[in-house]
């Protein structure tokens, strides 16, 4: 068999393992912020409202950009939302398989269903880090063709729309193209640096829009220096599973570090130079896991160096035994990821059984985990919806929606906070996109500790500005080993007390009404 045939073969089939692995998670419950945010701020910035100026985050507008152009063209809705996400993990399939290739299909084919069997473990949604990361290792690929102008400005421009989608992993991805970019010929290196000024044309676009000032504070002050005591997590309160993936991935770095140095020193492997632009992102990635020490910010931060083992263990074991070494390699990395993601492995193979109707979807019962690649219930308004993960909160959801759709008038006012606003952990975000004839009163359409319920924050203003509340007690018994657990100001709950009645109680969600609506809307009876 021709090697361009084997490997189209293997790449269709580790396609087909990806989608199979993915395809019941399109029907998964959603993270209620973050994917919440994934819906709604592309759809806020399609309206006119600005980031960093009329609501807040903490990223950079590439994903935003992204999201909002697959909105225009296909529509507001969680499962074109989920579609981009799982693009975003095909490109980084497809690139690590692309880096693999040179050192042969039986590596290729390990370190994409590595990629396959890790994603298995994770939600589907739009993530900004994916997002980074795939355009990066787009971006790697392109500037391996050194020679050419026209590829090396393209992966100039999908350089910075990595930075643009990610600002904190600029340090990472531009150590880790150097040795691309120092063997580039100096026609195709100024070519890749106009490549790059046009992917960062949005940014200074913002810039104009909002000050630099604005887009500093909002990219790096915030995010570095407020936000972080508040979101961080301490390896120590990890479970010791998610230790050991952190673990592993660190000897993954390592070794990829020590075999792309050797590669390229002796000059004969093809593609030396890419594979070791690609063990320093993967390595450099690791303080992402460590800014934040939990199950998706670990994973995604070891998924490059973890799919890259499989051709440093062949490059370390050629050196004693060249016969058997792709094969051993694979055999290694692979036992070891079924060792140390057992989880994700799990879901891997039971999520294969699902999309070729092996079995049925899961759905987690009252009081059990959920799992990624579970069955969750959707909520829907109109041709929107989003899915939880629990049959009784989702009833409790539904019957709010369905009331205040009824209720409320369009161009009304909504507030989406935690039952006590002292402590801003989160925001079921999703109720935006699900009630889009409502406008959010609030800058907060995520809330982030340290933010805002900081001293100076805009909440209390925003709350006696709006026209409606829903505030979900469950964020209240969130309580993390980081200032997060700390009480800001009582003054918006005070607000809340006496601008505000209580209208109904929807299990963990009470619905607040104005009282500035009292003589166009009437409490229910028993309330008055």
């Amino acid at each position: 068999m021709r090697t361009s045939t084997a490997n189209a073969i293997v790449l269709i089939l580790l396609i087909a393992f990806l989608f199979g692995a993915l395809w019941p998670a399109f029907q998964s419950p959603g993270p209620p912020e973050d994917e919440g945010i994934a819906l709604v701020y592309p759809e806020m910035f399609m309206k006119g409202r600005m980031p960093y100026r009329d609501f807040e985050t903490i990223y950079g507008p590439g994903n935003l950009l992204v999201l909002s152009g697959t909105y225009h063209l296909f529509g507001d809705n969680i499962f074109v939302e989920r579609t981009v996400g799982l693009i975003y993990r095909l490109l980084i399939l497809i690139g690590m398989v692309a880096i693999a290739r040179r050192l042969g299909i039986v590596l290729a084919f390990a370190s994409g269903l590595v990629v396959a069997i890790i994603f298995a473990g994770t939600d589907l949604f739009a993530n900004t880090w994916l997002a980074a990361t795939a355009f990066a290792l787009t971006s790697m690929l392109l500037a391996e063709k050194r020679e050419s102008p026209w590829v090396c400005g393209a992966a100039g421009a999908l350089f910075a729309f990595a930075l643009l989608c990610r600002c904190d992993i600029g340090p990472v991805a531009i150590i880790s193209l150097l040795p691309l970019a120092l063997a580039m010929r100096r026609q195709s290196l100024v070519a890749f640096l106009i490549g790059a000024c046009v992917g960062f044309s949005p940014l200074a676009w913002f810039a104009a829009v909002m000050g630099p000032g604005q887009l500093v504070h909002a990219l790096f002050i915030f995010p570095v220096f407020e936000l972080s005591s508040s979101a961080y997590l301490p390896l120590s309160s990890a479970p010791v599973a998610l230790r050991w993936i952190f673990y592993l991935s660190i000897f993954a770095g390592v070794i990829n570090l020590i075999a792309g140095f050797m590669a390229l020193r002796q000059g004969k492997t093809e593609g030396s130079r890419l594979f070791l632009a690609a063990a320093i992102f993967g390595a450099g990635s690791i303080y992402y896991a460590l800014s934040r020490f939990d199950g998706s910010h670990v994973i995604n931060a070891t998924l490059v160096s973890i799919a890259l083992l499989p051709l440093s263990l062949q490059i370390l074991i050629s050196k004693f035994h060249a016969r058997y070494a792709s094969l051993a390699a694979a055999v290694i990395a692979l036992a070891a990821v079924h060792f140390v993601y057992f989880p994700s492995a799990r879901y891997f193979y039971r999520n294969l059984r699902v999309a070729i109707h092996l079995d049925q979807p899961r759905e987690a019962k009252s009081g059990e985990p959920l799992e990624p690649g579970d069955k969750g219930f959707f909520i829907r308004n109109g041709d929107r919806s989003f899915p939880l993960g629990r049959t009784a909160v989702a009833d409790f959801a539904q019957r709010l929606v369905t009331d205040l759709v009824r209720l409320s008038a369009p161009g009304q006012k909504l507030l989406l906070g935690p039952g006590d606003l002292r402590r801003t952990v989160g925001a079921d975000t999703f109720f935006y996109h699900l009630l889009p004839a409502l406008e959010p009163a609030t800058y907060y359409l995520e809330m982030n500790p340290g933010s805002t319920n900081a001293p100076g924050s805009r909440l209390a203003a925003d709350v006696a500005g709006a026209d409606w509340l829903i505030l979900d007690r469950s964020w209240d018994y969130i309580n993390e080993p980081n200032q997060s657990s700390e009480f800001g100001s009582d003054v918006p709950n005070q607000i809340v007390r006496e601008k505000f009645d209580f209208w109904a109680e929807y299990g963990p969600y009470l619905l607040m009404r104005s009282q500035r609506l009292r003589n166009s809307l009437q409490l229910p009876p028993g309330q008055q």
